[in-house]
């Protein structure tokens, strides 16, 4: 005991020693992620390079938040362009808006330039003790959604900002209080500016040039010798400087730019609202104000129930454009011309009551006064007007799939005309084309053009000089002589378009395919060379009697184009084994289009990975290798025994697998389309394992659908294992305008439509109308006649066909819907399926509904939901123009009720005695018949009863019968009398067997009552011996016997068989395994009591090998077994525990 507490005392003192050491400082030095800064004589951490800036101040590591409290200072200029991941100096999560940087940052009079970042500007927010000094920002693009209050430098400032500087950047954002260098001020804001810099907030109020709020809430900013030259676009409150001051004051500042407010209102050319107490003074206002109402200097007070702000000494040009009516009075606001505030007499007026603050010459700011600590970059010199700018317009032809100009156009730009969309403004004046536009958070967004409407999710896109911009229309600048390129973008074009050199002048080379002889030259070619050329067929080819091997594999996929030219493939034929994978006319594809190609009466069969087209289409999103298979038809049959991973076949009629791809570093996408398709393939995926559900992701069309179907159709019946659908087994991605077809039977996540759907899928106004049904024999469970499962959004959807149901979990539309269907963020709505299945029985609208009488929504969304087969057919037809011939609905669904029940009459073979509840559900089934149907399966019926007939004589005579098994059959073309009655072989020899009996005695009977003492024995040559089973049993009342005649023995060829004893309460096997005449193998003796010497006269030895075993038939024994080991456990478990007691008490 004693020796237990030195150990303990011993690992305390160690611990509180290790603790110690571990708060020890390291001085002069930083150690953070793999990365050290040095420090210099100011205890500042010396920033060398842009990856220890990123690391350090602009990344989420684990000790992230440590680095906030610490000094940090620049040594030289950096360039962030590369970095594309960037967050916020202080940001720790999306909504993160507290002051969380409290060091000093001393930018040590240094640049940072191509600074790229969403929700967020430099830094968050900064602490009271905080400051950031010497710094210039260059070439920042900031884009906001979420984030309020943002700024380019910063978004709140509760510290100091001094001597800093933003130019040559811009800020796009969707929430109030953007500035273009603090979103908030409640600090002090000094010698600093924003030059030449676009704010643009179209949607959001408090927007301004400088900051958007200058004293918010409890707090009061000062910000003193500053200047703005920016474009500054907002809703209201809006102004040149500020979007609305409350508290503080704003000193010795001038605004220069212009300033757009979206809403018509509450602008001014320095600050667009201005609340008691703020006061600005020694200001000037020298930009156009854009609006109606408002004030050259102060839009209005700030908020109806206000007081004004005070202005002393403020001044505006009152040559430039400013609102025509004012929405508030201000004393101390005074107009001057152009010519008075250039004169040396202004500099004394807004110079106040300082000295040296204020001074002017005539190579800066064209002469205008101007901050003697922040002087303004030199005037330029008069600036030729800009060169015309090219506009060129092109429709997008989704039927030949290619791009058609239908407008070009020249517009010359004015002086004041800035974006691409004051030139569109300027051709639409002079009548050149066509727009409409409607606002968006990201600003206006084109729609319409020349009367062309692009409906979401397609939409008008542009590019400049062949480069996609990165703004929006009312945002992007030219400088003059640009060619703009406006496309329509759409699913089938991947929002992209090639160059307008390659629109105008198409330079594509197509090898022709103009025989059977030339396509073969593509058959099972890895080349990839060969594989990146573009073919187009110019006729008809028929590969009867041929092998076809895939074009391209999944290591070497085809990326070219493929033409057809509305031309036929027929008799394609393709059979690879188990383990294959990528199988189809094309193996695989990345990058590749492939359209009007009709393939007729293919057959493909092998592994996994399989479609009549292709078996694998795949994407580079940072190549931007998109595929776009389009007009396509294809028929036949796709067969496939392989999984590519556990339970994933990955097998559809047109396609195996579409695959999309994004990447979360270079935002890069690609995506596969599917558009306008047709497949008539019958599909069975099936390994051919006793567990049917082994493949899955099988498909009418799309075995896995990552990327997007659309207005495409899948006519063939599916068989699969676990999520199969009329159309796609798993769909991850978008479909839309599409419908199933065919009847799908599957054991899990089985449906009319798709098997299952992820939770970011997209599926919409789409149909089904096959019936769907489980494996006979499985227990099947997630059946529905649109989806087996649903996570992701659909909408608008309808099913027509039955479902019949599974073991668990059936729903009229769905097996299971894990997605919401209420409220307003429903993902799930309008949608039906027909609920009533074979037997008239109402399935509920989908498996996992659980009625909640306290929820009336969602029971009425349910009720919505279940409609009959009818008014299904009726919605599918007035939704998607089916064409689905509602007045023949009755006649068809009894058609394929009694289809349904005649598959439900079945037979056994052999009639055992466990066969007793199937005969007693097909008489039910039988009795529900009209004379009409009985008539129709008269011979069925008839069978039947000949089955009923023969188990009343099993159950009240037991017989010994042998499995009717093909090798029985075969080897000794065994004859089966009087049903079970007698056996007869053909002679044979042998030279040994074996006898297995699997069953416990106590459950044969004798006679007609069950005898619990009853015991079996066999009878060799005369010689009786008794089986055992764990134990003997001893005979009271009689036994079974089993007799074998060495004669009957010796007519067995080598091999295995098996035998049944029958009984009322059930059956037992045993098997027969029959060693050949030169077998080496070795007869187990174990429980046997046969004379090991006995001589048969073929010299051959029988020998019984007894084993323990059950098979069918009910016994306590095991459980007894499990029981009496538990309590040994336990009982083991004590004895220990008991005997460490004594030890430690000794």
């Amino acid at each position: 005991m004693k020796g237990t507490l030195r150990k303990s005392n011993f690992y305390a003192v160690l611990l509180a020693v290790l603790l110690v050491i571990s708060t020890i400082p390291v001085t002069a030095q930083n150690v953070f992620a793999g990365t050290t800064l040095n420090a210099d004589s100011d205890g500042y951490l010396l920033i060398t390079n842009e990856d220890e800036f990123v690391e350090h101040l602009m990344s989420a590591k684990a000790i992230y938040k440590e680095e906030l409290s610490k000094n940090f200072r620049l040594t030289r200029d950096l360039n962030l362009e590369k970095y594309t991941a960037l967050q916020s100096i202080g940001k720790t999560g999306p909504y993160d808006n507290k002051p969380l940087f409290k060091g000093n940052f001393d930018g040590n009079g240094h640049t940072i330039k191509n600074l790229k970042i969403n929700e967020g500007g430099l830094f968050t927010n900064i602490d009271k003790s905080a400051s950031i000094k010497n710094l210039t920002l260059d070439n920042a693009i900031i884009s906001i959604k979420r984030l309020y209050f943002p700024g380019i430098l910063l978004s709140k400032n509760e510290g100091t900002i001094e001597n800093c500087r933003v130019i040559d950047s811009s800020i796009t954002s969707a929430q109030g209080g953007t500035g273009g260098l603090a979103g908030i001020n409640n600090g002090k804001i000094s010698k600093s500016a924003v030059i030449n810099v676009t704010v643009s907030a179209e949607n959001a109020m408090q927007v301004g040039g400088f900051v958007g709020f200058n004293g918010y809430s409890s707090g009061s900013g000062n910000i003193d010798q500053c200047f703005v030259n920016a474009n500054v676009v907002g809703l209201a409150n809006v102004g040149g400087f500020a979007g609305k001051c409350e508290k503080g004051t704003i000193s010795n500042a001038y605004a220069l730019g212009t300033v757009t407010a979206t809403k018509n209102e509450k602008i001014g050319g320095f600050v667009g609202g201005h609340t008691s107490p703020s006061k600005l003074e020694n200001i000037y206002v020298n930009n156009d104000v854009k609006a109606d109402q408002g004030g050259a200097v102060v839009g209005w007070k700030g908020a109806s129930y206000a007081s004004i702000g005070t202005v002393i000494n403020g001044y505006y040009n009152s040559e430039k454009m400013r609102p025509a009516k004012e929405m508030a009075s201000f004393s101390g606001v005074i107009a001057k011309t152009t010519a008075e505030m250039a004169s040396a007499k202004y500099l004394n007026e807004i110079s106040g009551n300082t000295q040296g603050v204020w001074t002017q010459d005539a190579n800066h700011n064209n002469g205008f006064p101007y901050i003697s600590a922040v002087i303004p970059p030199k005037t330029e010199t008069i600036v030729p007007p800009k060169a015309p700018v090219t506009f060129v317009i092109c429709n997008y032809d989704k039927e030949d799939n290619i791009f058609k100009k239908i407008n070009e156009f020249i517009v010359k730009p004015e002086k004041n005309d800035s974006t691409i969309i004051d030139l569109m403004n300027r051709a639409r004046q002079e009548k050149k084309f066509t727009f409409k536009t409607e606002a968006s958070e990201w600003g206006e967004f084109v729609n319409t053009i020349d009367d062309i409407t692009a409906s979401k999710p397609d939409g008008w896109m542009f590019n400049v000089n062949d480069v996609p911009s990165p703004v929006g229309v009312s945002t992007a600048k030219f400088n003059g002589g640009e060619k703009v390129l406006w496309f329509y973008g759409c699913d089938q074009n991947h929002y992209t378009a090639p160059t307008l050199d390659e629109i105008e002048n198409p330079k594509e080379k197509f090898v022709e395919i103009n025989s059977k002889e030339e396509l073969l030259k593509l058959s099972g070619s890895t080349d990839d060379e060969v594989l990146s050329k573009n073919y187009i067929l110019n006729k008809d080819i028929d590969l009867a009697g041929i092998k076809f091997e895939p074009i391209g594999n999944l290591e070497h996929p085809f990326t070219g184009k493929f033409f057809g030219q509305k031309h036929n493939i027929k008799n394609l034929r393709i059979e690879k084994d188990k383990e294959s994978r990528g199988i189809g006319l094309f193996g695989a594809i990345k990058g590749s289009e492939i359209k009007d190609l009709n393939i007729k009466n293919a057959k493909i069969k092998g592994g996994s990975v399989i479609g009549v087209l292709v078996g694998e289409a795949q994407v580079d999103a940072n190549a931007k290798k998109n595929n776009l298979i389009a007009h396509c038809k294809v028929s036949g049959t796709v067969e496939s025994n392989g999984e590519r991973f556990i339970k994933i076949a990955d097998v559809g009629g047109l396609v195996g697998v579409s695959q999309e791809e994004y990447d979360n570093n270079t935002f890069a996408f690609a995506s596969t389309t599917i558009y306008d398709v047709v497949a008539d393939v019958n599909v069975v995926a099936d390994t051919g394992a006793k567990d049917k559900s082994t493949s899955g992701h099988v498909g009418g069309l799309v075995g896995h659908n990552k990327g997007k179907i659309i207005d495409s159709i899948a006519r063939g019946d599916v068989l699969g294992g676990n999520t199969t659908g009329g159309l796609v087994g798993y769909n991850d991605g978008s479909v839309r305008g599409s419908s199933a077809r065919g009847n799908v039977t599957g054991v899990y996540n089985v449906g009319g439509f798709c098997g299952a759907s992820g939770l970011y899928s997209e599926t919409k106004d789409s149909y089904s109308t096959g019936n769907v049904k489980p494996v006979k024999g499985e227990n099947a469970e997630y059946l529905g006649g649109f989806a087996g499962t649903i996570s992701g959004k659909v909408e608008n959807c309808v099913s027509t066909g039955t479902v019949t149901p599974g073991y668990s979990w059936n729903g009229g539309f769905a097996g299971k819907i894990d997605a919401t269907l209420v409220g307003p963020n429903a993902t799930v709505k309008e949608v039906y399926g027909n609920c009533n299945d074979f037997n008239d029985q109402t399935l509920k609208g989908y498996g996992n509904y659980l009625p909640n009488p306290e929820d009336t929504s969602l029971a009425d969304v349910v009720k919505k939901m279940q409609v009959d087969k009818e008014t299904a057919e009726k919605l599918a037809n007035e939704r998607f123009d089916a064409k689905i011939d509602s007045t023949k609905t009755k006649e068809k669904l009894e058609n394929e009720r009694f289809e349904a029940l005649k598959e439900q009459i079945v037979i056994p073979s052999p009639i055992l005695l466990d066969s007793e509840d199937i005969l007693k559900s097909s008489r039910k089934i039988v009795d529900k018949l009209s004379e009409k149907q009985k008539k129709l399966l008269n011979d069925k019926i008839k069978e039947l009863e000949n089955a009923e007939k023969t188990f009343r004589n099993i159950k009240n005579n037991p017989t010994l019968s042998f499995l009717d098994s093909k090798v029985l059959n075969k080897d000794n073309k065994i004859k089966f009398i009087n049903g079970y009655g007698e056996v007869s072989f053909e002679e044979g020899k042998a030279n040994g067997l074996s006898l297995k009996v699997d069953s416990d005695y106590k459950y044969f009977h004798d006679g007609q009552e069950l005898n619990k003492n009853a015991k079996v024995s066999l009878v060799i040559d005369g010689a009786e011996k008794i089986l055992e089973y764990g134990k003997d049993y001893e005979s009271n009342n009689g036994s079974i016997v089993i007799k074998f005649s060495k004669n009957w023995l010796n007519s067995f060829k080598a091999g295995d068989y098996t035998g049944k004893i029958q009984s009322n309460e059930g059956y037992a096997e045993y098997k027969i395994h029959v060693y050949g005449a030169n077998s080496n193998e070795q007869i187990s003796d174990n429980n046997s009591s046969v004379n090991n010497s006995e001589k048969m006269t073929n010299n051959t030895v029988i020998k019984e090998k007894l084993e323990k075993g059950l098979r069918n038939v009910k016994t306590g024994d095991v459980i007894n077994y499990i029981l009496f080991v538990l309590i040994l456990v336990v009982a083991a478990i004590m004895v220990i525990y008991v005997s460490d007691r004594k030890k430690a008490i000794k």
